[in-house]
């Protein structure tokens, strides 16, 4: 079979240098975690969705990652495989050590399955007759007019489903794009976690460490993960200074936050995430008047405080020092949540790369 090479651009490195002169000055995009104590905590699916997909472990990737390494692991790679039947096999060179591995040894580094799809385009749907984009994109704007060309703007997601499009964009698929629409592969990747349906995805890793290559002017990402990668095949660091993970590489409740929703608390629903007011364009959240929605909930506890009289004196305070405490239970539940949300956006007053 012919096998076609994809190399990196920029030629070779000047004498001297680990890597070529156009990787000087990209970003490396070093991954991120997701506390999943926030997720379950909050009654998010984003946990059982990974476990069920054998993710799970690449979202709790914790390891420091070294520049240099990075850039010369992308400045020097490239695609040995047999690229017209979508076969890779990635070769690099790091320190001097020439390393190749294809999808089932990224499986092992990464502990994750390697059955499943391998699409990977962004400008364009699948052309999987069984696969109907207009359903996909119901399961994430249920309230839309969905058609096939729509925008598909993030900000008419709910909470879940925002954080989900986050994770794909900035960890599964990191790009240094934007995140205010989904392109057909956020789409795609987040159809088959939320239904459950395998995906290859040391594959799509791969296929987006390519793309980096190609891009002129683009971010590099997997930075933990190319740590991985070359702490499996034995490459030593030497004395580079190593890069480790910001607060901000954590997605909790102060990434929700950031992307301008808060969360209250409802006596009968428990904690929920609503968008803050110019979170969304267009819409009101469903059931939200013109109260706010934490005094709305309050108002609405204290009229069901007005019990019947009681025959009995001694029932009728019994009843009382029970709704009473009732409420005092509510207000100290919502009182937590609001001295959280200001904690938090005080933390991000200081949080200027994100």
């Amino acid at each position: 079979m012919t096998k076609a090479k994809h190399s990196s651009h920029g030629g070779k490195p000047p004498a001297g240098q680990r890597y070529k002169n156009s990787y000087v000055v990209p970003k490396v995009l070093c991954g991120r975690t997701v506390d999943f104590s926030f997720t379950t905590g909050d009654k998010f699916n984003l946990e059982e969705w990974f476990d069920v997909l054998g993710w799970k472990d690449n979202f709790m990737i914790n390891a420091p990652y070294y520049i240099e390494s990075v850039k010369e692991f992308y400045s020097n790679l490239s695609n040995v495989g047999d690229d017209y039947n979508d076969v890779l096999e990635l070769k690099t060179k790091v320190n001097r050590i020439v390393i190749k591995f294809d999808d089932k040894i990224l499986g092992q580094i990464l502990n994750v399955p390697t059955a499943g799809s391998k699409f990977f385009e962004t400008k364009k749907w699948s052309e999987d007759p069984e696969l109907v984009l207009e359903d996909c994109l119901r399961v994430f704007y249920p309230n839309e007019n969905v058609f096939g060309g729509m925008a598909k703007p993030t900000n008419l997601l709910g909470a879940e489903h925002r954080l989900l499009h986050h994770i794909t964009a900035t960890h599964i698929l990191p790009t240094s794009g934007g995140h205010e629409k989904m392109s057909y592969q956020d789409l795609y990747i987040m159809w088959h976690i939320v239904t459950g349906k395998p995906l290859n995805l040391p594959h799509l890793i791969m296929k987006n460490m390519l793309r980096a290559t190609s891009k002129v002017e683009g971010a590099l990402p997997y930075g933990m993960v190319i740590t991985k990668i070359l702490s499996h095949f034995g490459i030593v660091f030497g004395n580079e200074v190593a890069s480790r993970l910001d607060v901000g590489d954590i997605y909790n409740a102060s990434s929700l936050k950031r992307m301008r929703w808060k969360r209250v608390f409802d006596s009968e629903k428990g904690v929920q995430w609503l968008p803050k007011e110019g979170g969304r364009k267009r819409k009101r959240v469903e059931g939200e008047g013109d109260e706010d929605v934490e005094e709305q909930g309050q108002a609405q506890t204290k009229k069901q405080t007005h019990a019947p009289q009681m025959h009995q004196g001694q029932a009728s305070s019994s009843s009382k020092a029970s709704t009473t405490m009732d409420l005092v239970v509510d207000y100290l539940r919502k009182l937590n949540i609001k001295m959280d949300n200001l904690r938090g956006e005080f933390l991000d007053l200081f949080d200027d790369t994100h």
